[in-house]
This record gives C-alpha cells, structure tokens and sequence, in this order.
C-alpha cells in the first residue's frame, strides 16, 4: 500500500497528539490542590536513641529544616499549587511495633500518599513490603522513599515494589569488591568487624550495619573462594586489645596475607 507523504505526516501528527493525550491523562489523573492535598509522612524518631537502633541518627529535628526548604523550592518552581503538600512528621520511637503503625494510623485517617523515612530499618522493611497494596478510591498504593534499608534482602523489587532507596544500597559495595577480587585474582579472604551484638547478654540488639553489610557481601564471595567461617567480630563497646590482636593473627593465616578487611562502625 502506497502512502501520500502528506498523508503520513497527518497519520504521525495524529499518533503524535494522541500520545500527548494519554500522557497528559496520566500525569493529571488525581486533582492536587489545597482542597486535595498530597499527604506526605515523614516516620522520624524525636529521640536519638541508640546508634544500634538508628546508625545514621536521624531525628525529627535534623530533618525539619531540610524538608521546609524542600517543600519551598516545589512551590517557588510551581511544580504544584502553594498549600497542596501537607506534611506530617510523627514519632516512630525507633520501634519495629510503633513505627510500622504510625503509617496504618495515617492510611486510616486518609492522609497518607507517600512516606519518606524512617531510621530503623526493622520499622521500614515491613511497611515498604505492605504499601503496594494500601488502595483506595484516589490511590493506587503509597509510595516508600528511605535512606536506610540497604541490605540486599531489601533489593527484591517484586516483594518492595514501591520502595526508593535514595543511599546506595551494599549490593553497589558488592559489585565493587567483586571486580576487584577478579581484577587482581584474589581468592582468600578474611574480615573483621563490629558487630554491636557481640559479647553483648541483650539478644534484643538487632544485627548492626556492618553486619549487614558483611552479610550482604559474602554470599558473593564465597561462590568466588568457596570459605566459611572467616571472618571475626568484635564489640567496640567491649574492646579486648588481647582478642583483637589474636583474631588479626587469625585472619592473616587464614586469608594467606591477600587481604585483610576491617570494617569500621558508620558512626566514625
């Protein structure tokens, strides 16, 4: 079949307009405005607490100021009308019980369209899991940013579907000590770090994140040296000069002096 040229610049023109038309249906499906607001949860501890509880410290306090000047430059850019991002900040008192609620308390007053937050990531991981599935009539699942939550556990995008992880995640720490390890050929490996619940009674102390760093590094590795077992914690909190020294002596036997890798609290 023969096409006009003119005939085909009008078909294109027509295909054309109607992509704009679906596009434009997309992006203005809902109504934002002071009368219809974006509701935005900010799930943040008002406390410190503890660095195995919170290692980054995130608090309310620290995190106010920045979500004002964010929330200002959306309105001097017009991105949406001044008065249609309402923000709420609520305590999640660090907990993997209170903080999850804080997000359902919100879904059940109807006020809650996105969560950016929370500290801890046993408090992120089962909310990040549900909201996919928190519909009603103006929403088709709440969306999850974080900056926490970078274990790869976390990275299965089909159980986390709408969760954004604005820090990158261990799997790119991952990726970079494997093309390291093939890069110069090594194949014994050893690692010390902290782990806060070593020599520690309490085993309530959630894993720390060195811990899961390690823990998502060495699956890797080990399909790469086939070893187990070798690597060696300590507790900052209860340094013992005598044991640090013998699990050095350890590693280096164990990883043939290659390599040798100490992982240090992200609090320093």
């Amino acid at each position: 079949m023969n096409f006009e040229p003119s005939s085909a610049i009008a078909s294109t023109s027509i295909l054309s307009r109607k992509n704009r038309d679906v596009n434009q249906i997309t992006k203005t499906k809902y109504e934002v405005s002071p009368e219809k607001p974006i509701h935005i949860l900010f799930p943040l501890p008002a406390e410190k607490g503890r660095v195995e509880v919170n290692p980054f410290g995130i608090t309310i306090d620290l995190a106010r100021p920045v979500v004002d000047e964010a929330v200002e430059d959306v309105y001097r850019r017009k991105l949406v009308t001044r008065g249609s991002l309402r923000i709420h900040f609520e305590d999640s008192k660090l907990s993997d019980a209170h903080g999850p609620n804080v997000a359902i308390i919100q879904l059940v007053k109807n006020q809650l369209d996105c969560i950016i937050g929370y500290a801890f990531v046993y408090a992120l991981a089962p909310v990040a899991r549900m909201s996919p599935y928190w519909m009603d009539v103006d929403s088709t699942g709440i969306p999850v940013i974080t900056s926490v939550g970078l274990t790869s556990n976390l990275d299965n995008r089909k159980e986390y579907q709408l969760m954004t992880r604005i820090s990158s995640p261990y799997k790119v720490v991952k990726d970079a000590v494997i093309a390291l390890f093939r890069r110069l050929n090594l194949y014994r490996s050893a690692y010390i770090f902290h782990e806060q619940r070593h020599d520690n009674p309490n085993s309530a102390i959630p894993y720390g994140e060195c811990y899961l760093l390690m823990a998502s590094l060495q699956p890797y590795l080990y399909r790469l040296n086939k070893m187990e077992h070798n690597y060696f914690m300590f507790n900052e909190l209860h340094y013992n000069k005598e044991r640090m020294e013998e699990n050095l002596r350890k590693a280096s036997m164990l990883s043939n002096g290659n390599l040798g890798v100490l992982e240090r609290s992200p609090r320093f």
